[in-house]
This record gives structure tokens, sequence and C-alpha cells, in this order.
């Protein structure tokens, strides 16, 4: 009988120990839907992706300019800041034959707005289906159809490590 009370106390404490902890939601999760036959891209939670007019010179580096003459980039607002680092979402599209390909980008900023580091989320481009997330622990996890997994993680510096690259 005391065992059974025992063991009815442990699971109490237990199950009000994990029902206190917080949620932890995804910062952004974009997966990979077929509509009539085509890859499309969509991600949670909705974010306001804006092209970038006026802060160019500050959000992109040189291989972006390049990007930009062949395609169309789109930023969202920081998805995490704090003191330190900025982490935002770019996305890229590009009409290649008789489809749109599209891709994500993290990309962390220092505090005085440069860029420390970044990490392909997820890709529709040439081979790639890949879709990822990023996890309110800022670990960024992408996932490819053939099983393959990738999981990073954004550091409080802003560097991106890869931990898990199968």
């Amino acid at each position: 009988m005391k065992t059974i009370k025992i063991t009815g106390a442990i699971l109490f404490i237990s199950t009000l120990l994990f029902s206190c902890q917080p949620d932890k939601k995804d910062l952004i999760d974009v997966k990979i839907v077929k509509k009539d036959g085509l890859e499309n891209m969509t991600y949670l939670p909705n974010l306001d992706f804006e092209e970038v007019i006026d802060s160019a010179r500050y959000l992109f580096n040189e291989k972006d300019y390049q990007r930009i003459l062949i395609s169309e980039i789109k930023v969202a607002p920081p998805i995490f800041q704090n003191d330190i680092i900025k982490v935002r979402v770019f996305t890229r599209s590009i009409f290649v034959k008789t489809k749109y390909e599209h891709g994500f980008l993290i990309r962390t900023y220092s505090k005085d707005g440069k860029i420390k580091d970044e990490k392909v989320l997820a890709s529709t481009f040439g081979d790639l289906s890949c879709e990822g997330r990023v996890t309110s622990d800022l670990r960024i996890i992408t996932s490819c159809p053939d099983g393959g997994q990738t999981i990073a993680q954004i550091e409080k510096d802003g560097s991106i490590n890869t931990l898990k690259n199968e």
C-alpha cells in the first residue's frame, strides 16, 4: 500500500513539473507541399516577407547582389533578437523552365548590423527538396526526403555550428 502511495505521489509531482514547462514552439517551420503536380513551400507562422530597398547594403553581402539579378529576394522581420544578435529569414524565388524554385535562408547579424553567419533552412532549388524549421532553442533542423537530416545550433555569438549532418 505504501508503494502505491509513493508511486502515485511521484506521478503527481512529475505531471506538475512537466505541465508547468513552457511549450517550445518553432520560430518558423517550412514545409514542401505539392499542388497540381508542382512543389511549393508553405511556412508557419505567417511572416511578412518584404523586398529590401532602403537597407539592402546592411542586410546583403556580395553574393546576394548577384542573386538579386536573377531572382526575387525578400526578408522577414527578425524571428529572434537579443542584446547580442538578430536572426532573420530570407526567401528567394526564381522561375526555372516551367516552375518556381524557392529557398529559405537563416542569417544572423551582430548588434551593429554586420552579417555573422548563415545557413540554408529549406530549398527546392535544383535537386534539393528539403524542409526545415528553427526551434525556440535556436536549432536549425533541415530534413530531406532521402532521410538526410542536418541539425545546427545558432550560438550566443551568432555563429551557426552544425551538430549533426547525416
